[in-house]
């Protein structure tokens, strides 16, 4: 009796379309665009470089073409950044550094390739219903399609799960998310025939995941070429 409660709670707990650290930054309509259509406006000149965790393992720095000749060489401020970011995080903790140990750094979670984009849609537990705050997140897609970057471009939505439960329940189940976000983009004027449906379960699980990892209960927006 024990055993089955646990595998009842572990398959609810899979089946919530979000278990992760909430975000640092809140996602809006103008990042849909910059990542889908490559337009990020005055985000042209920067790059992603690795950062903290709480930054979602990216910051923006200028890019190293555009360096001055006499600045710092990379190596002395990559240096400079480690000792600042361990400065950051004594001080967040109170702690002092213990002389002969090194610190232990969680790997980022992996940014979606370019013409891709996570959607923070969350559900129901256990259902495709969108929440409201679902809805919200929906909402900025509509916005971000009345981009004249992305006008006329498909996409699919796709839908992941972890390795919680059966292969043929995760399955169906992240069809049913991905259909559940379509359906309300169209009911709030989108033209569905520019949406494709696509349900991976956890087969598709994200670089450096194991397909049990909660990161991978996620809907995804790609252009389709």
């Amino acid at each position: 009796m024990i055993k089955l409660f646990l595998a009842a709670g572990a398959l609810l707990a899979s089946t919530s379309a979000w278990a992760q650290t909430s975000p640092a930054k809140e996602q809006t309509a103008d990042d849909l665009v910059c990542q889908l259509s490559g337009d990020c406006a005055d985000l042209s000149d920067i790059e992603a470089t690795q950062d903290k965790p709480e930054s979602r393992g990216f910051k923006l720095a200028r890019k190293s073409g555009s360096a001055d000749p006499k600045a710092p060489s990379s190596a002395a401020t990559g240096a400079r950044e480690r000792a600042k970011i361990t400065t950051e995080r004594k001080s967040a903790t109170g702690a002092s550094a213990m002389p002969g140990k090194r610190e232990r750094f969680v790997a980022a979670k992996p940014r979606p390739a370019a013409g891709r984009a996570e959607l923070r849609v969350s559900f129901v537990t256990g259902s495709a219903e969108l929440t409201e705050a679902g809805r919200r997140e929906a909402d900025k897609v509509i916005a971000a399609l009345a981009s004249p970057s992305l006008a006329g471009k498909k996409f699919r939505i796709e839908g992941h799960t972890d390795s919680v439960g059966s292969r043929e329940f995760n399955l169906e189940l992240s069809k049913r998310r991905a259909q559940a976000v379509v359906d309300y983009l169209a009911a709030k004027g989108a033209d569905k025939s520019r949406f494709a449906v696509a349900g991976y379960g956890f087969d598709k699980p994200l670089p450096g995941t194991s397909a049990g990892n909660g990161q991978n209960r996620r809907v995804e927006i790609v252009v389709v070429k």
